[in-house]
């Protein structure tokens, strides 16, 4: 299932001279733009009010831009693209990403916020900006089983207007980005968030590393999900799993020892011993359990080139054929190299261009200077070794010197140093995805008896584990805005809803929406404050558009006497009131109303949780099509009984006959 809006950019080809241009790296730091200090409702607004406004087709969302520059010379941009949607005109009322992460009881926001980082901005020109959420869940007989995630944008991200939000994809080198990495467009998300003052923000975890899971590995080497460096924790598990079965199965899976792993392993999967034995002979100090070789391998991963490294041969570069110069002369160049890679560039990376016209001050022949350098890359001279590689943006040749104290532990033996040069990212990986396969996702017969019985189990409740969330107010005390008025006094606000008709006074609410910080004048009555609340939440709220606000709750006073002095700053108001025009019906919640969907799964499941679901066809009961035995490559029947249903037929034929 996807939603999918395009949005035309009529005029995005003609951009302004003057447009402004942020950084990429300090976008929505403080000061970048601006220093926000208001609720997210308003810190949004300001953001907007610093970025381009699109010409768009008449009808459709207001959309606003930001040029970003990832490099200065040469000039290297991507266009961050922020999109208003109005749910009231939008075909996708509910959100449904709310449902699955478990907040299906918040209240449908008047305004979705969409942050795409587009991968090519002269598609977006060409075919308008897409926006689209592929959702798993329900699902409808004949409709295709399986969604990809979708792969035009590096990022899309999506906020409520009340502060609650979801990562829909990130998509870096590995999901076909060509300029920015996952970790640098989720640095940039982050910085966003916190610079609005974002409440909660969930993701489903699909990230993959080539063809492994990344939750997985990373979730055995680190204890958790590769999102956690910026502060994402568990957010619900799917197929009825809770918090403490997915920690317990992450430790059980970090904490295997490889003393019992590799005698298992010795006849029917040879090549996993001579794995571990490798990583157990160039790591200095012993590792014991699956945990510790996974994190040592992903540890020893960046200080791996991409190529073997040997100490350079003066005598090889020497006895080529197109070589002219004595061997000596090659030595002294090198030499020259080095050091100025070492003092000049202090350890940086530097163009070839830089390298050469540095090292011309002590080498005239710009002919050796081109073939040494023509040489070396990846290779260890002294102390050093002299990295190679082709800048990805200018498409450029580059060299760096790194200290080899720097790469390896000073205890390493020279066995140990020789077998680490010969190793290269690639083989890790390769290394890696072995263990991965063998233990964890297609165990042989070894791994599936006994106390290894378990490995299948765990790995399968970490692998159900996607659904992550941030609390960015956690530990955060509400502040005292006075929003550019010095003579306002701050509240925190909230309302409830209370029935009108039959039922009056019957609580019909599922929840208080959350608190919004409210400024009003010291000089306002109880009367100005139930007007502000009322609007405040009406503009925030689509089925709050006719409440009316009545009481404030607690608050003996009269409508013509003033707030302060009854209602110190800072402090909790609840406002009463009712929703005009509905019946005291409230159709406003994310995950629908009054039950809209009966979900009642065999695993323990009684909510949606984002995964592939069938109803049956008589009580009309959701489940996931996994647990009642549908592959997830099949697509769901026609006609579905739950077993229930079914054996209720079953028994009432007998009956009859």
């Amino acid at each position: 299932m996807a939603n999918k809006m395009v949005i035309t950019l009529g005029g995005s080809r003609k951009r302004k001279k003057r447009e402004r241009v942020f950084r990429f790296e300090t976008f929505c730091e403080p000061g970048h733009p601006a220093l926000f200090d208001g609720s997210f409702h308003e810190n949004m607004r300001a953001l907007l009010g610093f970025g381009n406004s699109e010409s768009v087709a008449q009808g459709e969302a207001q959309c606003w831009s930001f040029q970003l520059e990832l490099h200065h010379h040469p000039s290297s941009l991507v266009r961050l693209f922020i999109v208003e949607e109005d749910v009231e005109k939008s075909p996708y009322r509910h959100c449904r990403l709310c449902r699955f992460v478990g907040w299906g009881g918040n209240m449908i926001c008047n305004k979705r916020f969409h942050f795409v980082l587009p991968k090519k901005e002269s598609t977006v020109e060409s075919e308008g900006l897409s926006i689209e959420i592929h959702e798993n869940g329900l699902e409808k007989a004949g409709l295709v089983s399986k969604t990809t995630s979708p792969k035009r944008n590096m990022m899309h991200g999506l906020m409520h207007s009340n502060g609650f939000g979801h990562i829909v994809c990130i998509n870096g080198f590995e999901g076909g980005s060509d300029l920015v990495s996952g970790h640098q467009i989720v640095d940039l998300w982050d910085r966003i968030c916190v610079a609005l003052r974002a409440r909660k923000i969930s993701l489903i975890d699909n990230a993959r590393k080539g063809n492994m899971e990344l939750r997985l590995i990373h979730g055995i080497a680190y204890g958790g999900t590769w999102f956690g460096r910026w502060g994402y924790k568990f957010g619900r598990g799917t197929y009825g799993l809770d918090q403490q079965m997915y920690q317990n199965s992450l430790a059980a899976l970090q904490s295997l020892p490889l003393y019992l792993l590799v005698p298992r392993l010795a006849y029917s999967a040879h090549e996993i011993p001579m794995i571990i034995g490798k990583y157990q002979n160039i790591s200095s100090n012993v590792l014991q359990t699956l945990g510790e070789l996974f994190h040592f391998m992903i540890e020893l991963k960046p200080h791996l080139p991409t190529k073997s490294l040997t100490a350079l041969d003066y005598h090889g570069i020497y006895n080529e054929a197109n070589c002219r110069w004595s061997m000596k002369r090659v030595e002294m160049a090198t030499q020259v190299i080095v050091e100025a890679l070492k003092k000049k560039f202090e350890l940086k990376w530097v163009t070839r261009q830089e390298v050469r016209d540095a090292a011309r001050v002590y080498i005239g022949d710009t002919g050796l200077l081109d073939y040494v350098l023509k040489s070396l890359g990846n290779q260890i001279v002294g102390n050093y070794i002299v990295r190679r590689t082709v800048n990805p943006v200018t498409k450029v040749l580059e060299y760096c010197l790194e200290d080899l104290s720097n790469v390896l532990p000073n205890n390493l033996n020279g066995n140990k140093m020789k077998l680490r040069f010969q190793l290269t990212r690639v083989q890790l990986m390769r290394d890696l995805l072995h263990l991965y396969k063998h233990i964890l996702k297609e165990p042989g017969v070894a791994l599936t008896t006994g106390v290894f019985g378990a490995i299948p189990v765990a790995v399968r409740m970490v692998l159900d584990t996607k659904h992550f969330v941030k609390d960015y107010q956690d530990g955060l005390q509400p502040k005292k805005y006075t929003i550019g008025c010095p003579n306002c006094t701050s509240l925190n606000c909230t309302i409830h809803v209370k029935n009108v008709g039959p039922n009056e006074g019957k609580n019909i609410m599922k929840d208080l929406p959350p608190y919004e910080t409210i400024a009003i004048s010291t000089n306002a009555t109880i009367a100005d404050l139930k007007l502000e609340v009322q609007r405040y939440f009406s503009e925030m709220y689509w089925g709050l558009k006719s409440f009316v606000a009545e009481v404030v709750v607690g608050i003996g006073g009269r409508d013509e006497d003033l707030v302060f002095g009854l209602i110190e700053s800072g402090s909790i108001v609840v406002v009463e009131g009712r929703v005009e025009g509905n019946g005291g019906q409230l159709e406003t919640y994310e995950g629908g109303d009054n039950n809209s969907v009966s979900v009642e799964c065999l695993c323990g499941a009684r909510d949606e949780d984002g995964e592939r679901m069938v109803c049956c066809d008589i009580c009309e009961v959701w489940q996931h099509t996994r647990c009642v035995g549908i592959p997830n490559e099949e697509n769901v029947p026609h006609v579905f009984l739950c077993n229930r249903c079914e054996n209720g037929i079953v028994s009432l034929h007998s009956i009859n006959c």
